[in-house]
């Protein structure tokens, strides 16, 4: 692994923590916004493999829990097990596909989701899926979605860039 690459992966999970945390706040539809830190996980597992997945959902999930958790590790855990499962899927990985990865984003957002419902609502006795599903869940996976779009393609891009500077210096 090159140093670029290193810094990079550095840096995407900073810009991506101070945009989930700051910028879209501001940008918040519905009182939702959309998993940021997510979308670099769920992206970088499925482009780069489970190793990368798993290493980058660990540090996205240690920055939430270092800055918002109650329970250090709980985030760490569940970002490492999204980045591991979305590496399983980097052998169905093309430059050209969109519709997979967007499809795996809007529906790890779900299942994230429902993750947080059970163990923040279900646990301390409050059962309103319904309401959390119309309200939140569903919002949430659009939103991201969304952003998933224009994030996906960015990320894609500056990996295929490194990628290719890999390549050169190898020769």
């Amino acid at each position: 692994m090159s140093i670029k690459r290193i810094i990079f992966y550095i840096l995407a999970v900073i810009v991506c923590f101070l945009l989930q945390t700051s910028v879209f706040e501001f940008l918040s539809l519905a009182d939702v916004v959309p998993n940021i830190l997510l979308i670099l996980t769920v992206t970088m597992g499925f482009i780069r493999g489970k190793k990368t997945g798993i290493v980058i959902g660990f540090f996205c999930g240690l920055l939430i829990d270092i800055f918002s958790g109650s329970v250090m590790g709980q985030y760490a855990l569940l970002y490492l097990f999204f980045g591991y499962a979305n590496g399983w899927f980097h052998a169905r990985f093309y430059e050209d596909d969109i519709l997979l990865p967007i499809g795996l984003l809007a529906g790890n957002s779900l299942i994230y989701s429902f993750v947080m419902f059970f163990f923040f609502f279900v646990l301390r006795g409050r059962f309103h899926f319904i309401s959390y599903l119309i309200h939140i869940m569903i919002p949430e996976a659009v939103y991201t979605g969304i952003v998933a779009l224009i994030l996906y393609k960015i990320l894609l891009a500056i990996d295929l860039r490194i990628s290719d500077g890999e390549k050169r210096s190898m020769f």
